[in-house]
């Protein structure tokens, strides 16, 4: 028992360690760009002059607003809004039901002058590019929907409903102290890399994306947002699913032959049911925006022309 006790202390300190060396986060980067109070949520977004129709990119769960910098270089004298969504970045945290980001959208695009923009919503920005036309059809001129996270048969895996789940316990007031001393930060560390590692599948993970994501989206108010958006998104998915046939809005579904977050079958199974869509089939994983910005920039034109 004694020889028990000391292996279980020597791993327990080892542990505390890695916690505290490998597991180090980041330092979040200074926000650029603007702010926006609107509805009393404040709003990070990045604006480019240019001609219009505005192209409004929406980030996925998790993400931050740099998922579309690529994409937004090579858009050139375009009109470009990327937004940090409520819950992520250096918007403010917590988690924002998908209908009240809507109308945080909405308000935002009122605030700033924006009329019928083209939407660009990647994973489940997508879905949320997807709502927004549902429900004010005449207020989107297009929508590019990259590796979205709509159409039959998605649905989170129980993998991932149980990481939100364990991200709601550790966040409790009495355990996020102790997990955070012992071992949480490198609990976060290892989930980024892996995900990473499986969302940008069969292509390396892009660095750039992965020092976002450990800075930015795993601090805890990204977290509790990542948390119960997640476990929010079957239901929502589910709903939007219904109104597909009613969307009748010009739009480009570009999807990743080797998608493993989204699979194929179900970007083929959006393009298919919204009435007005052409489907662009990519190589490479669920991060087109990093892997093909040049291929969501050429939907946007297409649209936008």
């Amino acid at each position: 028992m004694r020889w028990i006790l000391r292996v279980l202390l020597l791993l327990a300190a080892v542990v505390v360690v890695l916690n505290w060396t490998w597991g180090e986060l980041p330092d979040e980067p200074a926000p650029t760009g603007s702010f926006a109070t609107v509805d009393g949520v404040r709003v990070h977004y990045v604006e480019r002059a240019g001609r219009g129709p505005a192209v409004v990119l929406i980030h996925g769960l998790p993400g931050t607003l740099h998922d579309f910098d690529r994409v937004a270089r090579q858009l050139p004298q375009r009109h470009t809004i990327a937004l940090d969504r409520p819950g992520f970045g250096h918007s403010d945290g917590g988690y924002h039901p998908l209908a009240r980001q809507l109308e945080l959208l909405r308000a935002l695009l009122d605030r700033r002058g924006v009329e019928r923009p083209v939407l660009v919503g990647h994973s489940y920005g997508g879905t949320i590019a997807l709502a927004y036309a549902a429900r004010y059809p005449q207020e989107v001129s297009g929508l590019v929907l990259v590796d979205a996270a709509a159409g039959e048969g998605t649905r989170s895996s129980a993998v991932e409903r149980a990481q939100s789940r364990l991200v709601q316990f550790l966040s409790w007031p009495v355990v996020q102290p102790v997990a955070d001393v012992a071992f949480s930060r490198a609990l976060r560390t290892a989930s980024a890399k892996q995900g990473d590692a499986r969302a940008f599948d069969p292509d390396p993970v892009d660095p750039a994306h992965e020092r976002v994501l450990l800075a930015s989206n795993m601090r805890q108010e990204d977290l509790d947002a990542y948390a119960d958006e997640q476990l929010a998104a079957d239901d929502e998915i589910e709903r939007l699913n219904r109104r597909l046939g009613e969307i009748d809005v010009p739009a480009v579904v570009v999807h990743g032959e080797g998608d493993k977050l989204i699979e194929p079958p179900q970007g083929r199974a959006l393009a298919a049911a919204l009435p007005d869509a052409r489907l662009a089939m990519v190589s490479g994983g669920h991060m087109a925006p990093y892997v093909h910005p040049g291929v969501v920039a050429a939907a946007v034109r297409s649209l936008a022309d």
